[in-house]
């Protein structure tokens, strides 16, 4: 069931037990300690929306949520300081594919620890008290401990994945992924791939299921902790395409300071932003001043997601905001450029609402992200480590002044809207099929069930091979001894 098959974000329907009672209004649990707020932020969309459409929700995730919704509980379970480290490592690292492969396993392990101190602090303690109990778990990827409380709570488990499958997501729900045809989003390969780049695809296969097994062997360590032996793996039935889920129909009014900036721009705005995961001001110095100078000789405004209100050197063209709607943002039409680490999210946003952009992209599937849009002919892709003055002003001119850049988002956007239900209606109709059909097991994908040589038929070509081996043995066998016979016969006469 594809919506967009490149811009996504997944909802993996699946159950681990299912005996949940049908009623008007069922009683769903979120969880998500992701440390990439962007993640939580396309969940908490569905959870908000599930509330509005009379589902009483409760959401634990370690992000504040100042949005009041009927129905919606928030939890809030701090996590502990990361960021800045974290985006000095990435910028030291992203231009060596060898140094972020480093640096993966210690990433992973963290990703365990905003888990580990959810499941044990006292607000989830007593939430796993309450009697009323819960009809379903929804959660994140980078949360597989998690999928023990769907035991505990008795019911199926959704989990919704912001970005294009990795190898860890697809072997959920067994979805096939031929090495030949599926580029591996970690080294940046567009289909059709020559025989070269299917060498390199094999790599990132590799690499994929090494990046699986650490990711399994630090979440199992942490599943172990609060649940019965046993796999923190889900069996799931199906995998439903929602791109776009976190996007309004209707955008929200802007915050006034932000409306008034915009509104008053008569050359338009440009919306920059590095995601929730980067922090702004952990840019190298040399990086950032070229930013700074190319934004102080454009005549458009500037909307900056910086993490703090002080910078020094600020063109007076620039406003910057700690936290930013962005969604509401893009969808303003004097917003004419979206300069973009390269975020599924921020993508699908873009998309959406017919802005073109300039991507940075940093790490992790951010650069294949921005190599599909920049093939699509509605992205200027530049590597940070190449970004000076005079190529990110290039960048930025050539994005607003040639026009098929934005004939090609808005010609895009126009398929990207065009579907028979909206990201959220279809989110909520298999959300509600799953309590409903109690996991809805009869979708279950047989290949789910088979290792990866049953699954690519290698356990049958191998015993075929083998056969066929034999059979030609045997064949050359009978046939010298066949020769030997008659010879031995001419021999007697």
């Amino acid at each position: 069931m594809t919506l967009q098959s490149g811009l996504v974000q997944l909802v993996i329907l699946c159950s681990f037990v299912a005996l949940c009672p049908l009623a008007a209004g069922y009683r769903i649990l979120g969880i998500n300690t992701s440390p990439s707020q962007s993640h939580v932020i396309v969940q908490d969309a569905l959870m908000k929306e599930l509330a509005r459409r009379g589902h009483h929700v409760t959401m634990v995730s370690p992000y504040k949520e100042p949005e009041q919704v009927p129905n919606y509980r928030k939890i809030t379970v701090p996590m502990d300081p990361w960021a800045t480290d974290f985006t000095k490592l990435v910028f030291d690292t992203s231009n060596s594919r060898w140094a972020m492969i480093q640096i993966l396993p210690e990433m992973l392990r963290f990703s365990a620890i905003p888990v580990n101190k959810t499941l044990r602090s006292q607000e989830f303690q007593r939430l796993m008290k309450e009697p009323e109990g819960f009809d379903l778990l929804i959660t994140g990827i980078m949360n597989d401990a998690v999928f023990g409380v769907s035991h505990m709570l008795n019911c199926p488990t959704i989990i919704v994945c912001p970005n294009a499958p990795m190898a860890i997501v697809n072997s959920m729900v067994g979805n096939p992924t031929p090495i030949s045809t599926i580029p591996n989003m970690m080294v940046g390969l567009t289909n059709p791939m020559s025989f070269w780049q299917r060498i390199v695809n094999l790599g990132g296969f590799v690499f994929d299921e090494v990046f699986t097994a650490t990711w399994k062997h630090y979440q199992r360590k942490t599943y172990e902790e609060f649940f019965p032996p046993g796999s923190p793996r889900p069996y799931i039935p199906a995998m439903v395409e929602v791109g776009g889920l976190q996007i309004k129909d209707k955008p929200s009014p802007l915050p006034e300071d932000i409306r008034r900036w915009i509104e008053g721009a008569e050359e338009g705005v440009i919306l920059f932003s590095l995601g929730t995961n980067l922090l702004s001001s952990s840019v190298p110095p040399d990086t950032l001043n070229a930013i700074l100078e190319t934004f102080r000789n454009i005549k458009q405004r500037v909307v900056w997601k910086w993490d703090t209100l002080d910078m020094p050197n600020k063109p007076a063209n620039v406003m910057l905001t700690e936290w930013l709607p962005q969604d509401d943002i893009l969808a303003h039409p004097n917003v004419r450029l979206f300069i973009t680490h390269g975020g599924l999210g921020g993508i699908a946003e873009a998309l959406y609402h017919g802005v073109p952009l300039v991507g940075i992209p940093l790490f992790g599937d951010q650069p294949v992200n921005l190599a599909k849009v920049e093939k699509e002919g509605w992205a200027y892709v530049l590597k940070h480590t190449d970004l000076t003055i005079e190529s990110f002003s290039r960048a930025i001119n050539e994005v607003l002044h040639e026009p098929h850049y934005r004939e090609n988002v808005q010609r895009l956007s126009l398929l990207f809207r065009d579907r028979p239900q909206s990201a959220m209606d279809t989110a909520v109709y298999w959300t509600e099929y799953v309590i409903r059909h109690k996991g809805a097991p009869h979708l279950r994908y047989a290949g789910a069930d088979m290792n990866f040589w049953q699954r690519h038929s290698l356990d049958v070509l191998g015993f075929v091979t083998v056969l066929t081996v034999v059979m030609f043995k045997l064949i050359c066998l009978s046939f010298r001894w066949c020769c030997r016979r008659r010879v031995s016969k001419v021999k007697k006469q």
